[in-house]
């Protein structure tokens, strides 16, 4: 850089987001573990979180919000179409949901706020997940979800995941594989 010339503006931004994505991409292959979790509580509030109450629209077109599934748990999983780590994740989430039946409501939401439903619909159909119910996160509820339990809710490759009870209290974010068991053990249905 020149002596009295300034950088242009917006461009560290810029360089910072495409790093951090680049990072992102590459935690694909070893953002999860087979043997280790973290957990990350929501802040504690009375009624639902904001994420809970955003719609966001499934990948047969209909519309719906987490707060509308109380009556039953719900498992919430963050994932990303690009993701392996996701895919194996989902497919243990896939066998909890046939074996849960209707004692529970499996969710995906994908972090890649940019896909359509029939991305969606197109993902699920090839991988077999037909008891998932999947949807796009619109921008708002991916900041909410972020504000709510911090950015490892948007790092796919670490399988984020949450249960909210039958009642719609959220629990801890939790990161890192879940087998079938866990997950059905986790929402009471082990």
């Amino acid at each position: 850089m020149q002596p009295g010339k300034a950088r242009a503006p917006g461009r560290s931004r810029l360089l910072a987001a495409i790093v951090g994505l680049a990072l992102l991409a590459a935690a694909c292959g070893g953002g999860g573990s087979d043997d280790q979790s973290a957990e990350s509580s929501p802040p504690a509030a009375a009624g639902p979180a904001e994420w809970q109450t955003l719609e966001v629209t499934d990948a047969n077109g209909d519309t719906f919000s987490i707060d509308d599934l109380v009556g039953r748990p719900v498992f919430v999983e963050n994932f990303a179409t690009w993701c392996s780590n996701c895919r194996k994740q989902l497919g243990d989430t896939q066998d909890a949901a046939e074996r849960a039946g209707d004692e529970a409501v499996f969710v995906a939401l994908s972090v890649e706020t940019e896909l359509d439903g029939q991305d969606m619909k197109d993902y699920a159909a090839d991988n077999g997940f037909s008891d998932i119910r999947f949807a796009v996160m619109s921008p708002e509820m991916l900041a909410a979800m972020s504000d709510a339990y911090g950015n490892s809710a948007l790092n796919a490759p670490s399988t984020p995941k949450v249960k909210v009870e039958a009642d719609g209290a959220a629990g801890k974010l939790v990161t890192g594989y879940e087998s079938t068991g866990e997950i059905l053990g986790g929402l009471g249905l082990g």
